[in-house]
């Protein structure tokens, strides 16, 4: 196997892997902390669970192998039985981008930890690095994407429950129209950089600042180490 063809593979290959390992974890962190405050409407419908079958939206999916980045079956939440309603909001919606950061940060974490073995198969552990590096990508992507205060990402879930009566007095009698204008503010970042060649790309930007943090994290503790030796 060519090396452009290698690394096709691997591309599709890691986001094969966030589909079927990422994405359970990520849906059950969600329904774990719906289930810690009060609904256990996830628990009910079997939805907290690892098994990929239980998450898979099919065009979700699909996209998510094409284009890097995408969605699976959204958990089913009732905040209406919940004990408090504002703090199981902002745990659930933290639960997601949480977890896709610290699959990032795992993801970079292990692939400095390749580094320090011996290079027995170089090409194998090349190969293995790659796919982690781009699996930390995918996170990064989704973790910043789904942060944003932009209706209906957890990012606004968050703003929403801490904002104000003049926020949501604004809000609410706006919504459907705010929620049209979120989703063309959305596509618009999906595609700025390539519409303007790379010169203004703020959704890039964002994951860049995720990047540097999550690389910095991870590597402390191998500078610390190393710093002794």
């Amino acid at each position: 196997m060519d090396t452009n063809t290698l690394g096709i593979f691997l591309k599709y290959f890691s986001r094969l892997l966030m589909i079927l390992l990422v994405m359970p974890v990520a849906n059950s962190a969600r329904g774990l902390a719906a289930k810690w405050n009060g609904d256990t409407t996830s628990e009910e419908e079997g939805r907290i669970t690892l098994n990929p079958l239980a998450h898979i939206d099919p065009l979700g999916s699909l996209v998510i192998l094409l284009i890097g980045f995408g969605w699976s079956n959204p958990m089913p939440i009732r905040y209406s039985r919940m004990k408090n309603i504002k703090r199981g909001v902002i745990t659930v919606s933290l639960a997601g981008p949480v977890t896709y950061f610290l699959a990032a940060l795992f993801c970079k974490i292990l692939e400095n930890v390749l580094y320090l073995l011996p290079a027995g198969n170089s090409q194998f552990l090349s190969a293995f690095a790659f796919v982690l590096y781009l699996l930390a990508s995918i996170n990064e992507c989704l973790g910043v994407i789904n942060i944003l205060p932009l209706p209906p990402m957890d990012g606004f879930q968050i703003l929403n429950q801490l904002a104000g009566p003049k926020f949501h007095n604004w809000y609410y009698p706006n919504q459907q129209r705010i929620n049209q204008i979120s989703t063309i503010i959305l596509f618009a970042l999906f595609f700025m950089g390539d519409l303007t060649n790379e010169r203004f790309d703020p959704l890039r930007w964002l994951i860049i600042i995720a990047d540097i943090l999550l690389s910095n994290i991870a590597d402390w503790p191998f500078t610390l180490i190393s710093s002794f030796n």
